[in-house]
């Protein structure tokens, strides 16, 4: 399944969104704040509820880490869902 994640900072830096697309369609985001101490955190992911289950939410998770890496941040995981995955990806 061919999915695309785009980027979408919002106006004045402090939020933003990571998009994704599934066969054109938007299919799902992840919702994030920055703060002035460096720090990423996860508000929100969602994807349809007819895609669910299939690790589209992990590359969410996925794109948002790898940017926070990036820009040298850390990542805090609010929504219960990044928490579980960021959980299995330390564990493993």
């Amino acid at each position: 399944m061919e999915s695309i994640i785009s980027h979408i900072p919002a106006a004045g830096g402090q939020h933003g969104e990571f998009d994704l697309k599934v066969a054109g369609q938007r299919a799902g985001y992840l919702a994030y704040s920055l703060t002035d101490n460096n720090v990423m955190a996860i508000e929100y992911v969602e994807v349809d509820p007819s895609l669910r289950g299939k690790g589209l939410g992990e590359k969410l998770v996925d794109a948002a880490v790898e940017w926070a890496k990036t820009h040298k941040r850390e990542v805090v995981p609010i929504c219960g869902y990044a928490k579980a995955v960021l959980r299995r990806r330390t564990r493993n």
